[in-house]
């Protein structure tokens, strides 16, 4: 792609690196275990991808475009809930650069659009629906398994910015259903179609 994206991508890139370390660095200091990275998933995901243009139109739609529409909604959610200073701090930050992010992810993946042909674009189509089931599975589900079982839930853990399960779960559908899904169909994506068949591509 041509300038400025290569730009806007590394600077997202090197944001994200910094919200790892400073998460790793807050966690820390309240005495939290330290986080583990497991890039497999995207890896395998990507691996079936031979086209490099449909790689880059399916980490623009899934990771960046889809993805951090999710986290600006959970990051909302966790520093509202939040009363803690350190932590109310760095999800202000973190949130703030979400927010541009998720933007970058969709503005990215429109001027692919034009590029791709009527075969990546249906690949695109199932791409979207595996983000979805992928991104629900990730996010949502272990928080539903935990309301399932009825776990209590310590609310010095929300002082903290942790969000309570029922609210992660509420967060992520109400990202997936006001934003995300119509975002996907103006971009040129079918999105309740993908919502419908996310776990028919998987």
């Amino acid at each position: 792609m041509p300038e400025p994206w290569p730009t806007r991508f590394v600077a997202a890139m090197r944001d994200e690196v910094r919200h790892a370390r400073l998460c790793a660095t807050v966690g820390s200091r309240l005495s939290a275990p330290a986080p583990k990275y497991d890039a497999g998933p995207v890896r395998a995901r990507l691996a079936g991808l031979r086209d490099p243009l449909m790689r880059t139109a399916a980490l623009l739609l899934v990771e960046v475009a889809m993805g951090e529409t999710i986290s600006m909604y959970l990051f909302r959610a966790g520093r509202r809930a939040t009363v803690e200073p350190l932590t109310r701090a760095a999800l202000r930050s973190i949130l703030g650069d979400e927010v541009r992010h998720q933007r970058l992810g969709w503005t990215g993946f429109t001027s692919l659009w034009p590029m791709l042909t009527e075969s990546l674009r249906a690949e695109a189509q199932r791409e979207a629906a595996r983000g979805l089931a992928a991104c629900e599975q990730q996010t949502a589900r272990p928080a539903m398994l935990w309301l399932r079982r009825r776990q209590p839930f310590d609310p010095a853990y929300a002082a903290l910015g942790v969000l309570h399960p029922e609210a992660r779960v509420d967060a992520f559908y109400s990202a997936v259903e006001r934003l995300v899904l119509p975002r996907l169909t103006r971009v040129g994506l079918d999105g309740p179609a993908a919502w419908k068949n996310r776990y028919r591509q998987a």
